[in-house]
């Protein structure tokens, strides 16, 4: 028997190290850039709310694991509109900020990056992330050329203009919506680890089958 109890701890204990170390447990966030008047409920505001209209980013949770950490934004145009707030975000859980007052008149934001907003974290307490992205890399898929003659799909919250020119407010709230995708699936067992933990089950069967 005590041969039996070493067989299954070394298994168990290779299983448990091997999965641990990996601490993946997945995560799918859904990020949102927008240009509106209105602001959404709970949005914060720390660098103004619209005036009259402004670029806004949301960042929801449709994956099944929660996140807890800081979410914000680096944005410097010439002043520095940077700022961050710890938060929670469960399952289906959105949070929303304003990037300022009005973010297509102050020209451009983190040169040809735009806004990057960010998240450093941990996901149900065990993976370490530190996710980022650009708003020049988040697209709506929906091309059009704004008045200084510039055709693209993202730069949503500048006004849409990749130089942070005005493109003014009706070209700015009819802008589609960016979108972008943090995603990472869970991880399963190592098939290493699933040996070992076999490996042991089989040593089991052998010690029961043996004659007193």
């Amino acid at each position: 028997m005590r041969k039996l109890n070493l067989i299954l701890a070394a298994a168990l204990a290779a299983l448990g190290v091997s999965t641990a170390s990996a601490a993946v447990v997945g995560y799918d966030l859904a990020v949102t850039t927008f240009y509106q008047s209105a602001t959404p409920p709970g949005a914060f505001t720390d660098m103004g709310g619209p005036g009259p209209d402004t670029g806004f980013w949301s960042v929801k949770n449709n994956g099944t694991t929660s996140f807890s950490g800081t979410i914000g934004q680096t944005a410097v145009a010439g002043f520095d509109f940077s700022y961050s707030h710890v938060v929670t975000l469960n399952p289906g859980d959105t949070v929303n900020f304003a990037v300022n007052g009005e973010s297509s008149n102050v020209g451009q934001f983190n040169g040809l990056a735009g806004v990057i907003i960010s998240l450093n974290g941990l996901f149900d307490g065990v993976e370490a992330v530190a996710l980022s992205v650009n708003d020049a890399d988040i697209h709506s898929g929906a091309a059009r050329t704004n008045p200084f003659g510039l055709t693209l799909d993202s730069y949503v919250l500048s006004g849409g203009d990749s130089l942070g020119r005005d493109t003014g407010d009706g070209y700015e709230e009819s802008q589609a919506a960016g979108h972008f995708r943090f995603f990472e699936a869970g991880r399963v067992p190592e098939p290493g680890s699933l040996a070992l933990l076999g490996l042991g089950l089989l040593g089991l069967g052998a010690l029961r089958r043996k004659p007193a």
